[in-house]
């Protein structure tokens, strides 16, 4: 195991020498996107079960009785 100075954040830093990289492993964590695949507009609505039970809720005070599809989506 050596030592090398991260290239982005200037610490010193243990290095594998297997695996060399030029910069430590918290600015190579840091550099990746653990973001959403979909549905980022949607984060801090509803959710979908609460949006079934809103429709479900609407349809009964309109009077008028939901049925199901199927397991999927259609």
């Amino acid at each position: 195991m050596g030592s090398e100075i991260c290239a982005d954040c200037g610490k010193q830093f243990r290095v594998d020498p297997e695996t060399p990289r030029s910069i430590c492993f918290r600015c190579h964590a840091s550099g990746i996107s653990f973001g959403f695949q979909q549905g980022r507009e949607m984060w801090g609505q509803s959710t979908i079960k609460e949006q079934e039970r809103e429709i479900i809720d609407s349809a009964k005070r309109d009077g008028r009785e939901i049925e199901y599809v199927g397991n999927r989506w259609v």
